[in-house]
Parts: structure tokens; C-alpha cells; sequence
């Protein structure tokens, strides 16, 4: 008997983008799609021997946790989750298609992928004409999304190596982006060869022999990102390095905003855990947090067994089987740190964000060796190739020498040596930082690891903004009418200039800050980060390269820039 009811209270803006993004079936309730979701993703424990009374109880601490909006999932598993029960609850997937043969069987099955919820990503490598390929994949990808058969507006990537003969023309792919329609976001694949011979102002070679001036190169990739927003880059030899199952297969392209890599048919499935909501008194519920951690791992682990039998093809059971990877993210960040009253572009901000994330990917490991005491290590960890079992492993190599507070090397060490000597985890991989789009507004939270966008929502002051005012005695009707007129608070004179540090929004934090909040989160974290270097409409191309360059120096697996006003139509109202 299910006992379990949802009182989950959305926002008008939650609600609003519940609708539009047909995330709630036809006369749904915000409350009954929380209890389906519930229901779908906790009865599967019945395949593990989970008593009916703890399946009852797992359900309350889930439904307690989402109408508090302590955290949220991916979209795909909101939509599908109890609703279409022959759908799987993947966010995203690489479709295991042949690019260079039929693309009409092609085109049927990125249909499949996409009308059942899945963002995809595409390697253009293996094509002679990848201009022309992606202009083909993105007819599909319009025609399917105007077909009224997808119920979530799904993305896309494509990416190419910086050494196939057509990158020129693959850089130049989307410079008319302001007069044509495009469902995907490309980015250029770099390596180590590549970027010395920019360092050297010297040559580098295609892979037909051909040689191209790398400073040149990289220089116009630079300028095409200032004049649309792509293309954006990926190290894919970063991510294969973190694979922990290369003998499964190699990364060879992303999901859509590059927050994971994936091999062909691999899929991946998101929790997004909301940091604002764990700030109490200027203090982080800890404990809290790793209650909402362990939960959130043992969801999506549910979500991937739920998954198992309703992927498009076979191919994509086979790898999420041998696999079983997850992906514990976040949101609220910069709530977080407003309310901590901690600049987002200052070391402490940097130093509290890795902590945290930190935090999180150890408990969803310990969680993940826990699970696997009772449901089995995902089989690829059975294989002497897998990094988490040789000598260095993965996990040691990774996070064994971080030097953090809250959550230590030795303890790191430890768990690294238990899970080598008893071979018990069940998932590949259990953490990453996707953008986190429409999931972090049905809970009201700032999206992924971004500072706010605006201080204004819907013509509402930030929350945290007015905490923060009338905990130090600041907030009047003057105040507020002079912050929604200037959107932010650099021409309000009589504020603190801490305050003013405190609550800059992504336009008013340096490009560098970005990147070093980007790169400070990457070591602590499995796979990618999704995160845009959003800059004002007035910087240069030379400023996107430098952006570029030193997101590469600094260990990001990939990164994009969008310069405000350069499209005509963008996501995002970024205000100045």
C-alpha cells in the first residue's frame, strides 16, 4: 500500500516551466508527478529484496526531500519516471550509429533516442565532410523536434578533432548561426600536440599529412566563439584518462553541454543536490547533506535499473549494464554562497565549493560500496583493466592528494584501499556537473555551478539579496525601488562595498574567476563540468582566447564562452 503523499508547493516560475516543458502529463499535478516519480523509482527495490515496509519508508525520505526542495532530477527522469513506463530515464546518450552509411536508419534511431527524452552526442570523426554530416544531423534534430513525438526539448553536440582534415570549415560550421536554426552546440576535441604547438607558434599536423599554423587555428576557433558562442572546446584525452573502464570502450564525444563523456551507447542519468538549502546560521548541514548524498546515489541507481530494459537498442543496455554510471550533481551554488555572504569569484568561495563537492563524491562512493554489498559491483569492475582495481587506481590517483578538511586524504586512501581489496562498487562513475537548465528552476534554485545571471527574477529581488539586506539593516522601499531599476549594484552608492563583492552576477565576475571556480570543482569530480564563461558584449576575441588557453592550463575537460548580445536570440537575459 503506497502511504506515501507529496506536498510539494512550486513556484509560479516552477510551475510555468513544468508546463512548457511538458514535464507534467496532461491534468497533472505538480504533487501527483513527485508521487509517480516516487513510485517508479523506489519500486524497482523490490528486484533487490528491499522489504516492503523500507520501500514505503524510502519513499517518505525522497518525497521530503523533493518538496523541500533539498534536490531535484534530471528532466528525463521528472517526464518519464511513472508516466512511460517503456522509456528509460537517461538524460542524454551517444546513439551507437555508423555516420558513413544509411543515415535513414540513421535518422530512425536518433529519433528513437530523442523521443525518449535523450539529449545526444555525436563523434564527426569517423565522416570525410563533417560540415556536411552536422547540417544533416541537424535537419533531423528540427524535424523531430517540430514532429510534436518529443515531449522535452533535447540538445545536442557534435564534436571533431582539432587534427581532421576539415576543421577549418568544422570551425566555421555555425558562424551564420544568427540567420540559421540550430539544435546543436559543437565543440573542437584538443590535444597536448596541439596546444605546445600554440605555445611555439608552430606547426601541427591533420591526420592526412597536411600542416596547419596552430596559433592561427586556435586563433580562429577564438574569434568564431566571439562572433556566436562556438564552437567550445573538449580534452578528450582528459576524460579518458578519468575513464575508469576503458575496456568497455573510449570516450568519443559528450553529452550536449560536454558535462560527460560518453562511448557509443553509453547514456548517463543526473541528481541534482540544491546547496542553498543546507546553509543554516551561516553553517552547512553536513549531515544533512550526506543523508540527501546517500539517497540521491541509491535513487540513481534505481533510475538506471528502471532504464535497463527500455533503451531504443540493445547496445545501450549492454554498456549502462556493464556500467551502471550515475551522476550526482549539483545546484544552488550560488545561493549557497550568498547566504554564506562569500564573493563567488574569491578564494574562500573556491575553497568552500570544493569541500562541498568533495564531500558529496565521497559519500556517493561510500553509498556506491555500500549498495554493492547487497546488488552486486557493476560487472566492468570484474575485469583487471578497470582503474578502480589496478595499481595506481583511479580513485587514489584522483582525489588521494587533495588535501582537503572535511573529508581527508587518509580517508580517501582508505576507501580507495577497501573498494581495491573487495572489488564492491556499483557504479563507474558517481559524480558530475551538468548545467542543471530547468531542473534547478522547478526548485527555485541558481542553476549547476553558475553565479546568478540577474539579481531580478521575473521583476522579483533575489531572496538572498533581501536576507541579506534586512540582516544588516539595510533594506527600504528606496533601497529596493533603485535595485529594480538598475538590475545590479554597482550605481547604488550607499551599500558596502562588501555587500557589493558579495552579490556580483556572472557579467561582473572576471572571466578568470569563472574558470578558476571551474577548475578548482573539476578536481573534485569524476567526470565534466558543464560551465559557460559568459563575458560582456565589449570583449575582445584575444579575451576568448585567453579564456580558452587558460581553461586548458588549468585542467578543465572542456569549456565554452557566450559573449552577452552576440546572438540574437540567447538563453539568457545576462542584463549589462
Amino acid at each position: 500500500m503506497n502511504n506515501f503523499s507529496s506536498n510539494f508547493k512550486p513556484s509560479k516560475r516552477a510551475i510555468k516551466v513544468l508546463q512548457e516543458g511538458l514535464i507534467l502529463g496532461p491534468n497533472e499535478k505538480p504533487q501527483e508527478m513527485i508521487e509517480r516519480i516516487a513510485d517508479s523509482i523506489f519500486n524497482v527495490e523490490k528486484n533487490f529484496g528491499t522489504p516492503t515496509n523500507e520501500i514505503e519508508k524510502l519513499k517518505k525520505q525522497f518525497g521530503s526531500l523533493i518538496d523541500n526542495k533539498f534536490c531535484i532530477l534530471n528532466t528525463a527522469i521528472l517526464t518519464n519516471a511513472g508516466r512511460y513506463n517503456k522509456k528509460p530515464l537517461a538524460a542524454c546518450a551517444l546513439p551507437p550509429i555508423d555516420l558513413l552509411k544509411d543515415f535513414a536508419k540513421a535518422e530512425k534511431i536518433i529519433n528513437s533516442y530523442h523521443e525518449n527524452g535523450m539529449g545526444t552526442g555525436f563523434d564527426l570523426n569517423q565522416t570525410k565532410d563533417p560540415v556536411k554530416t552536422l547540417k544533416i544531423l541537424n535537419k533531423i534534430a528540427i524535424k523531430g523536434a517540430e514532429s510534436g513525438r518529443e515531449d522535452r526539448p533535447v540538445g545536442n553536440m557534435a564534436t571533431l578533432s582539432i587534427h581532421h582534415p576539415a576543421i577549418l570549415r568544422f570551425i566555421d560550421a555555425k558562424l551564420n548561426a544568427n540567420r540559421e536554426k540550430w539544435k546543436f552546440n559543437i565543440s573542437v576535441d584538443i590535444t597536448d600536440e596541439f596546444l605546445q604547438a600554440v605555445e611555439k607558434n608552430s606547426k601541427y599536423s591533420l591526420t592526412n599529412g597536411k600542416k596547419l599554423t596552430a596559433k592561427e587555428v586556435f586563433q580562429k576557433i577564438a574569434e568564431n566563439a566571439h562572433i556566436c558562442g562556438d564552437p567550445g572546446l573538449v580534452f578528450l584525452h582528459r576524460m579518458n584518462l578519468d575513464n575508469p573502464t576503458p575496456h568497455v570502450g573510449r570516450y568519443t564525444s559528450t553529452a550536449p553541454c560536454a558535462e560527460v563523456g560518453l562511448i557509443p551507447g553509453e547514456s548517463c542519468q543526473f541528481g541534482y543536490i540544491n546547496l542553498g538549502k543546507f546553509v543554516k546560521q551561516k553553517a552547512i548541514n553536513f549531515k544533512k547533506l550526506e543523508k540527501t548524498t546517500r539517497l540521491m546515489t541509491r535513487i540513481l541507481d534505481n533510475a538506471v535499473e528502471v532504464s535497463l530494459n527500455n533503451y531504443p537498442l540493445e547496445e545501450s543496455k549492454k554498456v549502462m549494464q556493464a556500467k551502471r554510471k550515475i551522476g550526482v550533481g549539483i545546484c544552488g551554488l550560488a545561493d549557497l554562497l550568498f547566504d554564506l555572504e562569500i564573493p563567488y569569484d574569491s578564494p574562500e568561495a573556491r575553497k568552500v565549493s570544493t569541500e562541498i563537492m568533495n564531500f558529496i563524491n565521497y559519500i556517493s562512493k561510500v553509498e556506491s560500496h555500500e549498495l554493492a554489498k547487497s546488488r552486486g559491483s557493476f560487472p566492468a569492475m570484474n575485469d583487471p583493466r578497470c582503474k578502480h582495481i589496478t595499481s595506481p587506481s583511479l580513485i587514489g590517483r584522483k582525489y588521494g592528494d587533495l588535501n582537503l578538511q572535511k573529508i581527508t586524504n587518509k580517508q580517501w586512501k582508505k576507501l580507495d584501499q577497501t573498494i581495491k581489496k573487495t572489488k564492491l562498487l556499483r557504479n563507474a562513475s558517481t559524480t558530475s556537473l551538468p548545467p542543471t537548465g530547468r531542473s534547478a528552476l522547478v526548485i527555485d534554485a541558481s542553476t549547476g555551478i553558475e553565479p546568478a545571471f540577474s539579481l531580478l527574477d521575473h521583476g522579483h529581488i533575489h531572496p538572498e539579496l533581501i536576507k541579506h539586506l534586512k540582516r544588516h539593516k539595510l533594506w527600504n522601499k528606496k533601497l529596493e525601488a533603485q535595485i529594480l531599476a538598475d538590475r545590479t549594484l554597482k550605481n547604488i552608492d550607499k551599500l558596502p562595498q562588501r555587500t557589493k563583492q558579495i552579490f556580483k552576477t556572472a557579467l561582473e565576475i572576471g572571466y578568470k574567476d569563472h574558470i578558476l571556480m571551474a577548475a578548482a570543482l573539476q578536481k573534485t569530480v569524476d567526470e565534466s563540468i558543464s560551465k559557460t564563461i559568459n563575458i560582456s558584449f565589449d570583449k575582445s576575441p584575444q579575451d576568448v582566447f585567453e579564456i580558452y588557453k587558460d581553461a586548458y592550463k588549468l585542467g578543465l575537460k572542456g569549456v565554452s564562452v557566450f559573449r552577452n548580445l552576440s546572438r540574437e536570440s540567447q538563453p539568457r537575459n545576462l542584463g549589462n
